[in-house]
């Protein structure tokens, strides 16, 4: 593996490093391959008894190798003072025990595989959220709760022993609790938990009004007097028409006409990936929901996943795994293996390609007034979610700051965390339950405990980008890339600031963004009225 970072360079010299490396991407790209296959059909003995041996005999490898690297590491002089600390902090983490992985493969399983009690497949009703009957949104979203209610007796007593086994792992390390050692894990050290505070802050005095309004033209639009759980999808953005349908290669084609148009290096970067069949993107029975991009550190390419379900999201979601993509080629000459690529840079990538493509949107959407809808509905499901971030973020903190609450109590917390940072505007009156119930849905929670707030700190900065790239495209652009490829070597802050935007806006700039948001937001409308051209 070449390097161009100086740094690198340095441990490459090093011939017993950089074997050392070299083993350590081989079992890590053996692993994620395995992982891969198993996904895409978890309910399969010999691709699950395969990973699952593949995790027992080169995971503890792996950890073991990567940490005498970085114990070789941690105190040269030629390693910057950051790469020392996220090593420093890394050794004095622990590694996820055998237990809990088999307990996260189980939850996915069940996940997965799990059915209404009339038999349907739970991963085929989230398509139906979507439709615009009421009764058939309301009737798909019943049957989700009823199915994860006839769960529960299973997946609290396998959460319970999850928090059980990370809290025990925290003690072990002498750390206060496990979102100390989550945070070490993470390789988090550019911030603190109470940094976070700073993004509820954010949310709650400046992105819930907005998210307020778009609800309150969601009542207008659909002739309700009060919005339910069911009805959280259905705007007057949603009903476009959809031009991203069809078989998966007129989809893919479509895509990189979109990328080719925004930046050639994005086209080529899904060229590559078409070419060695490294994507998967149709959605089938037995094969894991949702919807990730790999890096394969041999290879030195991504292996796209995600589960079309043939509505305009399909595009966006893919959009999303793409920034992945390219965040990976970006910083692909220093990646070593031995740090994890920072979070809230790589999901500050995803989500900017979401941003940086919309105005390419009319190559798959023919009529002006839709591409307007779409738009809309785009920024209307980025403040829709921002309370989310906060909500699951807060409520983590919580279950591991207080390791013995009864597991009840965590369906309690969950509605009152949803009390206090998201908006007043949905009834919940019909699915009481399913308010404080819902949390068992979110996989973070039991495969990447406290991976989440990312999507807020990342989001936030995706919109700053935007807002460049509507003043200055090609300058933005330019910085965007660069500033991915410093993802290995330099802290998150000094990221965002390559590519200009703020790790942690002050209340102008966020001002001046909601702002811009809300002028767009309008703009849209007026186009959508009166036809006006984009």
């Amino acid at each position: 593996m070449k390097s161009q970072s100086p740094v690198n360079d340095n441990f490459y010299n090093d011939k017993d490093v950089a074997h050392r490396i070299a083993s350590i991407l081989q079992m890590e790209e053996t692993l994620l391959k395995q992982k891969i296959v198993y996904l895409q059909d978890v309910t399969d003995p010999g691709t699950t008894s395969e990973y699952e041996q593949g995790r027992q005999q080169l995971s503890d490898k792996l950890d073991t190798l990567r940490r005498s690297v970085k114990m070789d590491l941690v105190s040269r002089d030629d390693v910057p003072l950051r790469t020392r600390a996220r090593f420093e902090q890394s050794l004095r983490a622990t590694s996820t025990t055998e237990e809990e992985a088999c307990l996260i493969q189980d939850y996915l399983r069940i996940e997965a595989t799990m059915l209404t009690k009339s038999g349907e497949s739970v991963s085929d009703l989230h398509a139906a959220l979507f439709d615009a009957d009421e009764s058939t949104r309301k009737q798909a979203l019943l049957s989700i709760e009823e199915a994860f209610r006839m769960k529960e007796s299973v997946i609290q007593p396998l959460f319970s022993r999850l928090v059980d086994l990370r809290q025990a792992r925290a003690t072990a390390s002498g750390k206060i609790g496990y979102e100390e050692l989550a945070f070490a894990e993470l390789g988090r050290v550019d911030y603190t938990s109470q940094d976070v505070n700073h993004y509820a802050t954010i949310i709650q005095s400046d992105f819930l009004p907005v998210k307020r309004r778009f609800q309150r033209e969601q009542q207008t639009f659909l002739g309700k007097k009060t919005l339910h759980p069911w009805d959280v999808r259905q705007s007057a953005y949603t009903q476009i028409d959809h031009h991203v349908t069809g078989s998966d290669t007129s989809f893919l084609d479509k895509a990189q006409a979109i990328l080719e148009s925004v930046h050639p290096y994005f086209a080529d970067i899904l060229k590559v990936m078409r070419h060695r069949n490294h994507l998967d993107i149709d959605a089938r029975s037995n094969k894991a929901g949702g919807g990730f991009c790999e890096y394969l550190p041999v290879e030195q390419q991504s292996f796209l996943f995600m589960n079309r379900i043939h509505t305009f999201d399909d595009l966006v979601i893919f959009m999303h795994e793409i920034g992945h993509a390219v965040h990976h080629d970006a910083m692909k000459e220093t990646y070593d293996g031995l740090q994890p690529i920072p979070l809230e840079v790589g999901e500050f990538a995803a989500m900017s390609l979401e941003l940086l493509t919309m105005n390419e949107w009319h190559q798959v959407i023919s009529d002006k007034k839709d591409v307007a809808r779409a738009k809309l509905e785009q920024m209307r499901s980025i403040v829709e979610f921002l309370p989310e971030t906060i909500i699951v973020d807060r409520f983590q903190s919580w279950l591991y700051a207080h390791p013995d609450h009864d597991p009840k109590e965590r369906h309690v917390y969950y509605a009152d965390f949803r009390e206090s940072y998201d908006t007043d505007v949905i009834d919940w009156s019909e699915t009481p339950d399913w308010k404080g119930h819902e949390w068992m849905s979110v996989i973070h929670l039991f495969e990447t405990p406290f991976y989440y707030i990312e999507y807020a700190i990342a989001q936030i900065a995706a919109l700053q980008l935007y807002h460049r790239f509507t003043k200055d495209p090609d300058q933005t652009l330019k910085d965007f890339i660069a500033a991915l490829a410093l993802s290995q070597t330099h802290s998150v802050q000094d990221v965002y600031a390559r590519a200009g935007v703020s790790f942690l806006p002050t209340e102008g700039e966020v001002s001046e963004l909601v702002s811009f948001l809300t002028s767009e937001v309008e703009t849209w409308k007026i186009i959508l009225q009166d036809g006006t051209s984009i």
